[in-house]
């Protein structure tokens, strides 16, 4: 499972976000409503759709101690749930700073 996972985030995409998460929960909608509020398009893993979830999902705990969804993950970096994306979101910085240096053409 470690490798479906570290071959999701290499495979990012442009915004270099990445979701792993549930259809079901609310506090997955509100990430994925926050980062597409400032205009990120994560990658997208709904967990509950997928016939091994719960193993990606033991793996994603062996890997950060978070239990919960979301899990969020830019460039390769976890940086949380639902909460910490909020707080990024409304500070800014992060996904600022990010979203600037592509429309400036630097390539992560």
């Amino acid at each position: 499972m470690a490798d479906f996972i570290k071959n999701t985030l290499r495979s990012a995409g442009p915004d270099g976000v990445v979701v792993f998460s549930k259809t079901w929960c609310p506090y997955c909608a509100n990430a994925k409503d926050d980062l597409s509020s400032i205009g990120i398009a994560p990658i997208v893993v709904e967990l509950d759709m997928r016939s091994d979830g719960e193993d990606v999902q033991a793996a994603l705990l062996r890997m950060t101690g978070q239990r919960t969804v979301p899990s969020v993950w830019v460039d390769g970096m976890h940086i949380g749930g639902s909460s910490d994306v909020y707080h990024h979101v409304r500070q800014g910085g992060l996904f600022r700073d990010r979203k600037n240096d592509i429309a400036a053409g630097k390539v992560y």
